[in-house]
């Protein structure tokens, strides 16, 4: 009994001295205070610091016009009027039930994969009409 009691013994001191200092290693982060924040680095290929996260202004092509009239539905906002190079789309009950063919008419109205400005017309009376045009 004694020598069992023994070997137990080694194999505890054996893994504590094997995960002590592996916990102490990747605890030490918790005990400096580097733990949340923007400061922390999540993954290898994400920002380091706060001072590279640098705003860049994304393109408005084509396809995210079709890609929002797609998904365009009872709880869009106002104003609920799209002008795309002239042709007026008004997302209301036709508008909804008969999508394909708004979509059909979109598409005709704009090149095919090109940069587009994305403009709101507010008038006197409140909002008017969302304005998409060529670059």
């Amino acid at each position: 009994m004694h020598s069992d009691d023994l070997i137990d013994g080694i194999i505890m001191l054996l893994l504590l001295s094997l995960f002590i200092p592996f916990t102490l290693t990747h605890a030490r982060p918790l005990y400096k205070g580097e733990f949340g924040g923007f400061a922390v680095q999540i993954e290898k290929t994400c920002l380091k610091t706060i001072g590279e996260i640098i705003p860049s202004k994304r393109s408005f092509t084509s396809h995210d016009t079709i890609l929002l009239l797609a998904i365009a539905d009872d709880y869009s906002p106002n104003p609920r009027v799209i002008e795309i190079n002239g042709t007026s789309i008004n997302i209301d009950t036709n508008f909804l039930t008969n999508r394909i063919k708004a979509l059909q008419d979109a598409h005709t109205a704009m090149p095919v994969n090109c940069n587009m400005t994305l403009d709101l017309y507010v008038g006197p009376s409140g909002l008017r009409k969302w304005v998409i045009k060529n670059e």
